[in-house]
This record gives structure tokens, C-alpha cells and sequence, in this order.
């Protein structure tokens, strides 16, 4: 039986592109992996408890959960809807207490913050376009082992965006 990643984010945030650049690393993994499209933007969209309760489930028992950042290119026409709907989906896996890691970059750049994630399932190292992403323990268990435009941790984020919308404390400028 293999264990599902299951991708989602706010429409328009690349979850088909990146379920095709992952599925050839997700099979050469060592243990059996597989992709799945989360339905939660659809039951959240529509509103209705029980397509909810049947979207959650399959997070519940998901490998791991990869959600969408908002940096790809958006028409300013559909920016707030995009914000809202990723505001709801994270709102939602943290009131379920579902696990997830935000993936950001561009075109090969994404693949890459992807693998990071799934470093620990993956096992070893993975090449993506010529670059070799390393998964040590030792290296994620350092602080701020790379960027923060690198990281994918949602605790991590939201305590670095939260502190850039507090004033600055006395005496700082």
C-alpha cells in the first residue's frame, strides 16, 4: 500500500504542475509514495459538512501534506480571493491539527522546496535538475539551516510575518 502526499492550495497556485515534476521522485522512493489531490478547497468553497469531513479524512492519513505558497504570479482581479481561500485552508489544517508544509519557488525552484519536504520519505539525496537536494538530520536539525525563502515550516512562518506587522519596539527604529 502506498502512502499518499497529498497536494492542495488556493486555485491558481501550481498543484497539477508540481504532482507532475514529483511523481518520477516519488516513485524511485524507498518506500511506496504516491499523489493525491485534496478535495478541501472544493468542500470549503461549497461549504457542505460532509464533503468537509470526507477531505479531512484523506489528510488524516496522508504521508505528509503539501500546501501551495502564494508566490506565483496572480491577476490582481483574483489576489484577495487567493488569500482567502489559502487564510481558510490553513486555518482549517491547524483547527485539525493536520501536519503540512508550505512549498514555495518557481518552475524548478517549487520541485526543490517540495523535495526538501519530503526529504525524511524520500531518504538519501535527490537530484533535480542538476542540483542535488541533501536530506541529513543533521542539517535540518540546525537553526536556519537555508533562507527563509527556502523554508517551508507554517509555525515558522507565521511567527516571521506576524512579528513584520508589529511596530517596532521603544528605542528601535
Amino acid at each position: 500500500m502506498t502512502s499518499p502526499i497529498v497536494l492542495l492550495g488556493a486555485p491558481g497556485t501550481g498543484t497539477q504542475a508540481l504532482a507532475e515534476a514529483l511523481a518520477p521522485h516519488l516513485r524511485a522512493a524507498p518506500s511506496p509514495l504516491s499523489i493525491a489531490h485534496s478535495t478541501l478547497v472544493d468542500a470549503l468553497a461549497a461549504d457542505h459538512g460532509m464533503h468537509l469531513a470526507a477531505a479531512l479524512q484523506a489528510h488524516q492519513g496522508a504521508a505528509l501534506t503539501l500546501l501551495m505558497g502564494l508566490d506565483l504570479p496572480c491577476p490582481a482581479a483574483e489576489r484577495e480571493r487567493r488569500q482567502a481561500m489559502d487564510a481558510r485552508l490553513r486555518a482549517t489544517l491547524d483547527a485539525q491539527a493536520i501536519a503540512y508544509r508550505v512549498v514555495y519557488g518557481q518552475g524548478p525552484a517549487r520541485l526543490v522546496s517540495a523535495m526538501r519536504a519530503l526529504g525524511p520519505l524520500l531518504g538519501g539525496h535527490q537530484a533535480v535538475d542538476g542540483q542535488t537536494v541533501a536530506h541529513s538530520e543533521a542539517r535540518a536539525a540546525r537553526l536556519r539551516a537555508y533562507g527563509c525563502e527556502k523554508c517551508s515550516d507554517p509555525v515558522c512562518e507565521h511567527r516571521l510575518f506576524t512579528a513584520l506587522t508589529r511596530p517596532p519596539a521603544p528605542g528601535r527604529a
